[in-house]
C-alpha cells in the first residue's frame, strides 16, 4: 500500500511563496505562461511585468556591499520583516536553505577567516562559500533547470569532479576542478540548455564547454560583484541578521 511521505519531508508549493516575497526568485518561465485565474495572483503577474520591462529598457549592476539609506527612513521600522524576506529570497533562490544552514556557513566563513586575506566583507563572503557548492554551480552553467533538478542529477551519481563521481549535493568545488556530466543524460542536457533562457547569465569564474558538457571552476576574484547573477535585487547587509 502507497504510503504518504511526512509533512516534514514535503515540498511546499514553489510558486506561493513568490507572492509574499512578490519576486519570482528563481526566474521561472512557467509564471508568464501559466494562467493564474486567482485573484491573488493578480498583483504579483503585474509586478513582475513591470519589473520585465525596465529589465528590458536597462539593467544596472549595484555594489553588494553597499548599505544604502534613503533620505525619508526610519531604520527600525520593518527592519525585521526585511530581514527576513531577504533571507527567504536567498534561501530559496539557493534551492530551500535553512537557518541552520545559515549558521553553519557562518562559522565556516569566520573560520576561513583567518587565514584568507579578502574575506573582508562578511556577507559577501558567505554568497562566496554557496557559489562553490556543486549544485549551484550546475544551475549556473544552466546544464539544470532548478537547483532541486541538480540535487537530484547529483544523488544519482550523474555528476563527476576530476573523473570521480559525487554524490553529496552541498561539495565545495575547489580551484581548477573540472567536473563533468554522465553520458546517459545528455539528451536531457542538451534540451535544458536549449530551453534555457540564459539569465542570469553565468558567471565568469566558469569555464564552460557545451560540447562535451564539462565546466572548469576558476576561483573567483575579490572584485566579482555578483549582482548581475541574481534575478532579483539582493541586500548582502542583512544576511547576518538574526542569526
Amino acid at each position: 500500500m502507497f504510503k504518504y511521505k511526512p509533512k516534514q519531508y514535503r515540498h511546499k508549493p514553489l510558486y506561493k511563496k513568490f507572492i509574499r516575497l512578490r519576486a519570482n526568485v528563481q526566474y521561472r518561465r512557467r509564471v508568464f505562461l501559466l494562467k493564474f485565474k486567482k485573484q491573488k495572483w493578480q498583483t504579483l503577474l503585474s509586478f513582475l511585468k513591470k519589473q520585465q520591462r525596465r529589465r528590458k529598457k536597462k539593467y544596472k549592476a549595484y555594489d553588494l556591499n553597499r548599505y544604502v539609506l534613503p533620505k525619508y527612513y526610519n531604520p527600525f521600522k520593518r527592519r525585521y520583516k526585511n530581514v527576513l524576506l531577504n533571507k527567504k529570497k536567498v534561501g530559496l533562490f539557493y534551492g530551500g536553505i535553512l537557518k541552520k544552514v545559515f549558521k553553519k556557513y557562518k562559522e565556516k566563513m569566520l573560520k576561513e577567516k583567518k587565514t584568507s586575506k579578502y574575506l573582508s566583507n562578511n556577507n559577501q563572503a558567505i554568497l562566496n562559500l554557496f557559489e562553490k557548492r556543486l549544485d549551484i554551480l550546475l544551475y549556473r552553467a544552466h546544464f539544470t533547470t532548478s537547483v532541486r533538478s541538480a540535487r537530484q542529477l547529483i544523488l544519482h551519481g550523474h555528476v563527476s569532479v576530476n573523473n570521480k563521481k559525487v554524490t553529496t549535493t552541498s561539495y565545495n568545488v575547489v580551484n581548477g576542478d573540472i567536473v563533468s556530466l554522465d553520458s546517459k543524460i545528455q539528451t536531457l542536457i542538451y534540451k535544458n540548455i536549449c530551453s534555457s533562457h540564459f539569465w542570469p547569465l553565468p558567471p565568469k569564474y566558469l569555464q564552460i564547454n557545451y560540447k562535451t558538457l564539462e565546466f572548469c571552476f576558476m576561483d573567483k576574484d575579490k572584485n566579482t560583484n555578483l549582482s548581475l547573477a541574481y534575478p532579483f535585487r539582493i541586500n548582502s547587509y542583512f544576511l547576518l541578521r538574526y542569526i
